[in-house]
Order: structure tokens, then C-alpha cells, then sequence
């Protein structure tokens, strides 16, 4: 019984909060999304990420640079085309 009060305690919560956000519009996400993801990363994970973001750019030239397709850069670093072509889709 105790998780059912619980979950139900959850529900009136979120109801709260989107109320609230809804109440407030774009001011509830902060003045961009930039501001709003950093809401949500710690500073080490945007770090993390400024890195991966930077490394893929920089993979991207160097393969366009040598022409490597993506199947032949596959057999060089072992890693699957399928998960080149979205890191470098997500980099676009």
C-alpha cells in the first residue's frame, strides 16, 4: 500500500511541476537551451562531451583529408561504418 501513496504522491508532484512550467513558458527552461542542458550536465560531463564533439570533428577532416570512406576507416580503427556514419550524422 505504501507504493501506491507513493506513486500517487509522484503523480501529484509532477502534475504540480508541469503546471508550473506551463505557468511560466519559456522561462521555466531558463534563458536558452544551452543554459538548460547545463541545468542538467555537470560540468564534467559537458567537458566529456566538448571533448567526443571535438575528437569526431577532427576524425571527420582527417578522413575526408586522407579520402577514406567510411567502410575503409571501419577496417582501419575497428570500429562498426554504422556507428561512424552516426557519430559523424550527430557532428553535422
Amino acid at each position: 500500500m505504501d507504493n501506491n501513496k507513493e506513486y500517487l504522491e509522484a503523480i501529484e508532484l509532477a502534475k504540480a511541476n508541469l503546471a508550473d512550467a506551463r505557468k511560466r513558458g519559456e522561462d521555466a527552461l531558463g534563458e536558452d537551451a544551452v543554459e538548460f542542458i547545463r541545468s542538467l550536465l555537470t560540468p564534467e560531463e559537458i567537458a566529456a562531451s566538448n571533448v567526443r564533439v571535438a575528437t569526431i570533428g577532427e576524425l571527420i577532416k582527417a578522413r575526408n583529408d586522407k579520402k577514406i570512406s567510411q567502410q575503409e576507416f571501419e577496417e582501419l580503427i575497428g570500429e562498426r561504418q554504422a556507428i561512424i556514419s552516426h557519430d559523424e550524422l550527430a557532428h553535422a
